[in-house]
């Protein structure tokens, strides 16, 4: 791995700024270990552990569908490039990646936090928030470079722009219909009506098309950071 980035500098191509293996896991690893340790000592301090309870499991949640693209990553690294792997995979991912931008909406909860909680709460809150979507941009960005050998340029923007608005779709089901990826195993027929019924809803356009336009933006930023070195002399290309 290290000869063919080696091979790569010296050829004169642009390197990603993930050029080191580990470099983002270890990076959102910290995050995770920060925001946990905040949650900790606020049920260390109160007694009360539903904010741990409640951030911890959520950030599983968003940390699930890049473990699935991971796993999807390596598998095809080894050579095992089923067709069906891949749909299949990226397909679960799909289903789960709402989870990790969905801590955002996990903010809302500071209007009930009592005043002298507030400030760290306010900041725990931001910590699992930021860590969430950082592990969800991750997620699209291994997505990203495993389709590239696969579609055509625009082919690929335009499905990860579809895809994150169906995210911002499923943010919505999450957050007011209260349904969470799971469901689409265990409670497929009420999770359909409830989708099939959401026309009535205003609310479901709205932010459908808010969060998935913030998602797309967001990811584009993070796409330009992430996958071109910073070196000024170096030719920079958007996509």
């Amino acid at each position: 791995m290290q000869t063919q980035y080696a091979s790569t500098y010296s050829a004169g191509l642009p390197l990603t700024r993930d050029a080191k293996p580990g470099k983002g896991l270890r990076a959102l690893t910290l995050l995770t270990v920060a925001g946990l340790s905040l949650v900790t000592v606020r049920g260390l301090l109160t007694g009360n552990w539903w904010f741990f309870e409640m951030l911890a499991w959520n950030l599983f949640l968003a940390w699930f569908p890049l473990g699935v693209v991971l796993v999807l990553r390596d598998l095809r690294a080894s050579q095992f490039r089923s067709s069906w792997l891949l749909i299949g995979g990226l397909l679960t991912w799909l289903v789960f990646f709402p989870n990790a931008p969905y801590i955002i909406t996990d903010l809302s909860h500071i209007k009930h936090i009592d005043m002298p909680l507030i400030w760290f709460d306010t900041m725990t809150l931001f910590m699992f928030a930021l860590t969430g979507l950082l592990v969800g941009l991750y997620s699209i960005l291994i997505v990203h470079r495993m389709l590239k050998p696969v579609l055509g340029k625009w082919q690929l923007w335009g499905l990860l722009v579809v895809s994150q608005f169906l995210s911002g779709f499923g943010i919505y089901l999450g957050r007011i219909g209260r349904w969470n990826s799971w469901d689409i195993l265990t409670n497929p027929s009420s999770l359909m009506v409830a989708i099939a019924h959401t026309y009535h809803d205003h609310l479901s356009i709205k932010l459908t098309l808010a969060y998935g336009f913030v998602l797309i933006v967001l990811y584009v930023a993070f796409y330009w950071y992430a996958e071109h070195e910073d070196d000024p002399t170096s030719k920079v290309r958007l996509f």
